[in-house]
């Protein structure tokens, strides 16, 4: 009862006020938005009659923003991207690995305490296995020094006995040939998986020259936008 008394003076002051046209330009709005029809309220389409003519004043209509949520990102599975790698080594072949884990390693994953930027791929001289060396995962805050890992401690690599074969004979009869490994994600099956990569390393020459590619294709992307913008 007590809103209603409010807005019924609340609506005998707009339609009293020529200051309240003036300044706030409710004429053309709807007022159905803020005083609900059964409140006793009613919709103003026109200014009244009362109000002498220079009070009225051309306004535009209100629009009234719509209330939802947000899109939400979508979420990435990437935990980590060599960058280093892609600037100094020519990037040939490429294959999904697995990696033996312990918990206190996979919290610390979550955690975002993981950096591949100086790790390599070792082949073994049997060419069974390969070993994942130099990579450094930080130690779980939680856990006591009993469960702790050793942050670059080696770590075997899930490969087929074919796959590890064929990149062990790569990399002895090829010289220049190393494998190292290109970025960490989560699987479909919320297990970390690494993206590694049969590499040759670049000499200052193709870094100039990937230099001056990337300069070209970022200065005609930038005249692309300008244009389009135009």
């Amino acid at each position: 009862m007590r809103f209603k008394t409010l807005a019924g003076s609340f609506s005998a002051l707009c339609l009293t006020s020529p200051l309240f046209y003036q300044r706030f330009s409710f004429a053309e709005a709807n007022f159905a938005a803020f005083l609900p029809s059964r409140l006793g309220v009613s919709r103003i389409n026109s200014i009244p009659s009362c109000l002498p003519q220079t009070d009225r004043l051309p306004v535009s209509p209100l629009y009234l923003k719509r209330g939802g949520t947000k899109k939400k990102k979508a979420k990435s599975n990437t935990i980590s991207v060599n960058k280093l790698a892609y600037r100094n080594y020519e990037v040939l072949e490429t294959l999904e690995a697995g990696i033996a884990l312990l918990g206190t390693e996979v919290k610390s994953i979550r955690d975002g305490k993981m950096n591949i930027r100086d790790g390599f791929i070792k082949t073994n001289k049997n060419g069974r296995s390969c070993t994942l060396m130099n990579i450094h995962i930080g130690k779980h805050a939680s856990a006591g020094e009993f469960f702790q890992h050793e942050e670059r401690r080696p770590r075997d690599l899930l490969l087929h006995k074919q796959e590890a074969r064929r990149l062990l004979q790569k990399t002895d009869r090829q010289p220049g040939m190393t494998i190292v490994p290109l970025k960490a994600y989560w699987s479909d099956q919320n297990k970390v998986k690494f993206e590694i990569g049969l590499c040759r390393g670049k000499n200052v020459r193709d870094k100039r020259q990937d230099i001056m590619e990337r300069e070209g294709k970022r200065e005609a992307n930038r005249m692309i936008k300008n244009f389009n913008y135009r």
